[in-house]
């Protein structure tokens, strides 16, 4: 059972550090197509921050049919629920950041104008 946890003490907590690159490329996207500055922004780092921390305490929660103890499963199923808070935290805050933005995604390169005023100067 050592060599389980070995495994997911490393393969679990990567899991999550490897969508916090994808939580900043949303991050920085929506407020630019909301034309709004991000809401709650050291929440958002504080937020990313506890997402990294709780990370490394939720390994276990793949080996509660192994025989843990009681202990040990009471304590893996809240940090495994205790994840979802900053993540909420995130998608609240991106939720707000778009309410009452301007959201706008016409490309100009994509426009109808564009094409046609590009194609009659090739005359």
């Amino acid at each position: 059972m050592i060599w389980m946890h070995f495994f997911w003490v490393f393969g679990h907590p990567e899991v999550y550090v490897l969508v916090l690159p994808a939580f900043a490329f949303i991050s920085e996207i929506v407020p630019v197509f909301s034309r709004k500055a991000i809401f709650g922004y050291p929440v958002m780092v504080a937020a990313t921050l506890a997402i990294g921390f709780i990370s490394c305490s939720v390994w276990a929660h793949h080996m509660f049919s192994v025989g843990m103890s009681a202990g040990s499963n009471v304590f893996f199923t809240i940090t495994t629920m205790a994840i979802a808070v900053p993540t909420g935290i995130k998608i609240f805050n991106w939720l707000a950041t778009i309410w009452g933005g301007k959201i706008y995604f016409k490309a100009r390169c994509c426009s109808p104008s564009a094409s046609s005023s590009s194609s009659s100067s090739r005359g």
